[in-house]
């Protein structure tokens, strides 16, 4: 994207895809506390660290989330100033540096401290620099709204901060992989929740009434609308043919069919978007499509609130695994998610038609093994097999039927 660039290491993304195609390596995760403990010795606080008075007591929120979690995040974060009255707190959240916009666009946060999560999981360096500037402040209260089930980026960042009060959240109907003792070391207070398959938003939501947002509604963010650097049509479909891991993408010839059956059936053009991280899986698909379907490429063109813009402008979107999928369903656009079960309930399946809001189609296979948190049971895999056994086929059929429903069909195909 031209702002707010985001980028991944390859090192990164090789270190997380070997724990998703073997599930039971990610216990190893908790020898990042020792190592932790090593790093934090050279980030000692500065002489004179608060020394001046302050006059409002300081929050912060730790959120390192990828965008779709932020854009969920957004739907019920103007609670935070329901449990923390601006008069009286100043509140922080840091994030992942390139999503920095989306928050500040929210007027919710005093400040937004971006830093760089997914350099700093495996470069040891990068590590210790994160901390080193997370530490530059003492708060009052650090927030954890993430979730300490597991022993993830945010658990150990939110040992990293100064802070006299640490508040995290636990999800008691799950599976715990962070043993007990690293969070009575790490949190003063968790506030344990105990109900089976609650969306994200509504696990950050219940989290929020516990600490005393009774007021706290779960429901897709309100983003605001901002002008695009280009001028797009009047209707126009989007395919985003990335995912966050290639365990969890869709192979691209699967949606270079689907791509041209909507084409065929609308006639409306295919918009290309996402940052120059995207652009190898996008035009790997692009590379598939046959040369009459009208295209228009915005890879790299736009910045994050721009991104999310773009979607919001789209009269369908198809995806899986990604941000645009939860941007989609924000913005209430007509979206097509090409669902994994891995964690069905908790990112994917929305339900939220009580409150006036669309909700998407799930295009799926159901496996007894859903909701398995990425642990998956099988072996040998390139492709989780929740993702796999979708046709391209079964998958149109729904599709379809979407867009006959929204009424963008031009012919009988």
């Amino acid at each position: 994207m031209r702002e707010n660039h985001y980028s991944i290491s390859n090192l990164f993304l090789k270190f997380n895809q070997l724990l998703w195609k073997k599930s039971f390596l990610q216990h190893i995760r908790v020898l990042f506390y020792w190592i932790d403990g090593v790093l934090l010795l050279f980030c000692r606080r500065k002489k004179g660290d608060g020394s001046r008075k302050k006059s409002r007591k300081k929050v912060l929120i730790v959120y390192n989330m990828a965008l779709g979690d932020g854009i969920m995040f957004c739907g019920v974060s103007r609670s935070l100033r329901e449990i923390w009255p601006k008069e009286q707190y100043e509140i922080t959240i840091t994030c992942q540096s390139a999503f920095s916009s989306l928050y500040e666009s929210t007027g919710i946060y005093d400040k937004v401290l971006p830093l760089d999560f997914s350099g700093a999981v495996v470069n040891l360096k990068k590590r210790k620099e994160l901390f080193r500037k997370l530490r530059e402040e003492t708060y009052d209260i650090v927030a954890d709204p993430v979730g300490c089930e597991e022993c993830t980026t945010n658990v150990f960042v939110t040992r990293a901060a100064r802070g006299k009060e640490k508040i995290g959240v636990l999800d008691v109907s799950v599976n715990h992989q962070a043993p007990d003792w690293l969070r009575r070391k790490i949190y003063h207070r968790v506030v344990e929740l105990n109900q089976k398959h609650m969306h994200l938003i509504r696990y950050y939501g219940a989290f929020f009434r516990e600490l005393g947002a009774v007021s706290c509604v779960a429901r897709p963010a309100e983003l605001p609308a901002v002008e695009l650097p280009f001028e797009t049509p009047e209707k126009f479909f989007i395919i985003f043919p990335v995912a966050s891991m290639a365990v969890k993408k869709w192979p691209p010839e699967r949606y270079a069919y689907i791509a041209e059956k909507i084409y065929r059936k609308t006639r409306i053009p295919l918009v290309l978007c996402g940052t120059e991280h995207d652009r190898a899986g996008i035009e790997e698909f692009r590379s598939l499509l046959p040369s009459d379907v009208e295209i228009m490429d915005y890879i790299g063109k736009t910045d994050i609130m721009q991104f999310v813009e773009l979607i919001g402008r789209a009269s369908l979107v198809v995806s899986n695994d990604t941000s645009a999928y939860h941007i989609a369903v924000a913005k209430q656009v007509p979206v097509a998610m090409i669902c994994g079960g891995y964690t069905y309930h908790r990112y994917a399946k929305y339900d939220y038609e009580k409150e006036g809001c669309r909700n998407p189609l799930l295009v799926r296979r159901n496996m007894k093994c859903q909701d398995c948190n990425n642990y998956c049971r099988y072996h040998g895999f390139e492709l989780f097999p929740c993702i796999d056994k979708i046709g391209k086929k079964e998958a149109w059929r729904e599709i379809k039927a979407l867009i006959e429903r929204e009424g963008l069909d031009t012919d009988d195909d």
